[in-house]
């Protein structure tokens, strides 16, 4: 027997354990947080046990992600070689052979129903015959440690796989070294990833749309029922359709359907036809149970857990809001200020809290923004003055300001503009039609939304008192540029956090100043007659005459031939909120290649990074090493996880060990 403490690679792992389970009937469990790779390592040791004529089972505990059979159920599965795979089922051939409804997705509210729906299942499990079970991905926590404990009673398991990183299962490190079976650690496959949220929604919804190609619509009256679960009141039958439901009924019989709506006499359902809902569902044999949880599927919508509101019974008797928002006053860790020849740069709301980099221009009062997070400790004389804001995706924290901002420019007679990934314009729009402005008019503010698609700018119009998005003409983008005007261009690069996210390089087009010298070399005052002269040759006007100082007038060309110098303009780099994936680092180095400023995101710290995996997020490490890769002149790391605020110091001794450059934060208040 291997040690507890031995680590094998994947595919090592996989071969020994495929010896076992070749001479041996043995019961898997493999462990490990979502994405590792536990349906894939499953299917492909079925797959070479059925090659050498050795049947095998799976028991897919996961209801919300299963990788077979039905959701918001545990299902028992078979290898079939040469089976009909559901279309696009990249997890093998399982034929579903049994299953027992949960009618919840979420395995760590009702892990005790799920754990009686295993030991149901497992049941049906013959001694000689293998078993692997693909367990939840839950890894954290006391649900964890419960629910690992109770699958190794409820399966009889002979033998726990742990396909994770040790750091990632520390919380539960000792309830696995108490079990009183063998364990073998596995590390993660390389080509295992988190799948996207939009990846799980469609799997599963497809997987229950499958189930439910033969459905029919029946209804069952109320007396015939006895209902079991959380069901919503009858009392709101709005709450109703499209909930997940079980009927079982006297002699054990279950099928799975939806709830299609209630009627005065019961309630209308749909399910797979070929169930014998009449006669053996009938009234008349006794009632029926009908389960239900918090599993939900409407036409055209995706499968998904909706929490039910609690009734205002059970709230306090007195009930004071919460702040939303910090307090302006409360002090936060502020990088200072980035200086530029043209610009100011600055994180509003510091190292912890909703990333908001505001940017003062020097040639005029314009303000732009990258994300809009709290507004509330950005200076109204700013806000005023902001024309553009460049949003790297819809979260919460990188978009919630809008409505601060909104109330602000109210009045504002020019469009502000946003850009950002697809779906910006409906997140603004949903913003601004959850306001009443039936006394706005014609005044509301307005704005022009910009979404990147790959090489197209979908550009679209908003305005504050009408329901309607004004679509207007695509514009093709050329290297990654988004908008470009005289003084600067912004370059956007999409990268995966799960959601699409956009990266920005803030970059100025060209740096000018006047020479000095020269400058000393004429007899004319330094006077408000350089501002006109630098304004004209910027903005292309080489032909217009510059009044001077002693009343005689000079073509722009021929002063700016003799003042004024051109400078490269300092590249500033804006990236947060993305995997540490090859791809994800290969764009952003490419965006930030000999950038004066990278301000980057350090969520997690090195220790951590099974976090930074799970979540989405660069770890400190990560985030020095895309700096030095990208050879920046200095680094801003920022955005960094609560969980860190007693020692950001930690944080920074980590990043500077990798990337020397780094601006660091100070206590300050907010303005």
């Amino acid at each position: 027997m291997e040690a507890p403490t031995t680590r094998f690679a994947y595919h090592a792992g996989a071969a020994l354990l495929y010896e076992k389970l070749l001479h041996k009937a043995e019961r898997v469990l493999i462990f490990g947080p979502t994405g590792a790779g536990k349906s894939t390592l499953a299917a492909e040791l079925a797959r070479r046990l059925s090659a050498a004529g050795r049947g095998c089972l799976c028991l897919s505990a996961d209801p919300g992600t299963p990788s077979f059979g039905i959701p918001a159920a545990v299902n028992l599965g078979q290898w079939r070689l040469g089976h009909r795979r559901l279309e696009n089922n990249h997890q093998g051939d399982w034929q579903l052979l049994a299953f027992e409804a949960l009618c919840s997705l979420d395995a760590a509210r009702f892990r005790l129903p799920l754990s009686e729906a295993v030991g149901q299942l497992m049941q049906q499990v013959l001694d000689d015959c293998p078993c692997l079970i693909d367990a939840p991905g839950m890894i954290q926590g006391v649900a964890a440690a419960e629910m690992l404990q109770t699958l190794v009673a409820r399966t009889a398991a002979s033998r726990l796989v742990v396909l994770a990183e040790r750091e990632q299962v520390a919380e539960v490190a000792s309830v696995i070294s108490a079990l009183p079976c063998p364990v073998l650690w596995l590390s993660p496959s390389s080509l295992a990833r988190l799948p996207l949220r939009s990846e799980r929604l469609d799997w599963r919804t497809r997987l229950w749309q499958c189930y439910l190609t033969h459905a029919v619509e029946y209804e069952l009256p109320w007396q015939a029922l006895v209902l079991l679960g959380t069901p919503p009141p009858r009392a709101e039958p709005e709450r109703w359709p499209g909930m997940l439901v079980q009927l079982r009924d006297p002699q054990g019989q279950s099928v799975m359907g939806e709830v299609v709506t209630l009627t005065p006499r019961g309630i209308r359902l749909r399910s797979p036809q070929g169930v014998a809902i009449p006669p053996s569902l009938s009234p008349l044999r006794g009632p029926i149970q009908l389960l239900i949880r918090d599993a939900r599927h409407l036409p055209g919508h995706k499968l998904r857990t909706v929490r039910q509101p609690r009734s205002p019974q059970t709230l306090p008797p007195v009930c004071k809001p919460s702040l939303v928002y910090a307090h302006r006053t409360k002090v936060v860790d502020r990088s200072p200020p980035i200086k530029q020849r043209d610009m100011t740069a600055e994180l509003v709301n510091g190292l912890f809290e909703d990333p908001l980099l505001l940017i003062k221009t020097h040639w005029s009062r314009r303000c732009i923004l990258f994300d809009l997070g709290n507004t509330i400790r950005l200076p109204m004389r700013h806000s005023h003055h902001v024309s553009h804001i460049f949003i790297t995706h819809a979260h919460f924290d990188h978009i919630g300001g809008f409505m601060g901002l909104l109330r602000v420019r109210l009045g504002s007679p020019s469009p502000c503009k946003l850009f950002g990934p697809p779906g910006l314009a409906l997140h603004v729009a949903g913003m601004l039609s959850g306001i009443l402005w039936d006394r706005i008019g014609e005044n509301g503010p307005e704005f022009e939304v910009a979404e990147l698609h790959g090489q197209t700018l979908r550009c679209f119009r908003l305005k504050a008192g009408y329901r309607t998005i004004d679509v207007l003409p695509e514009r093709m983008i050329h290297q990654g540029i988004i908008h470009q005007e005289a003084r600067f261009l912004i370059r956007a690069v999409e990268l995966d956090h799960g959601t699409p996210v956009l990266a920005y390089a803030y970059e100025p087009v060209e740096s000018i100043r006047i020479s000095e010298q020269a400058l000393q070399a004429m007899p004319y005052p330094p006077d408000r007659w350089l501002g006109q002269l630098k304004y004209c040759y910027l903005a292309g006007q080489l032909d217009d005459v510059i009044t001077l100082p002693n009343g005689e007038t000079c073509a722009v060309s021929t002063l700016a031939s003799q003042l004024i110098e051109k400078q490269a303009g300092k590249k500033l780099v804006y990236a947060t909120d993305l995997a540490d994936t090859p791809e994800n680092r290969r764009k952003l180095i490419t965006l930030a290649r000999d950038a004066d400023t990278l301000i980057c995101e350090a969520a997690f710290a090195h220790q951590d990074r099974w976090r930074g995996r799970n979540n989405g997020h660069l770890t400190t490490t990560a985030c020095g090493e895309i700096a030095v890769a990208a050879n920046v002149s200095q680094l801003v790391p920022f955005h960094f996880s609560r969980r860190y605020e007693g020692d950001p110091e930690a944080m920074y001794r980590e990043v500077e060990a990798i990337f020397p450059h780094v601006v660091r934060a100070g206590p300050g208040l907010s303005p």
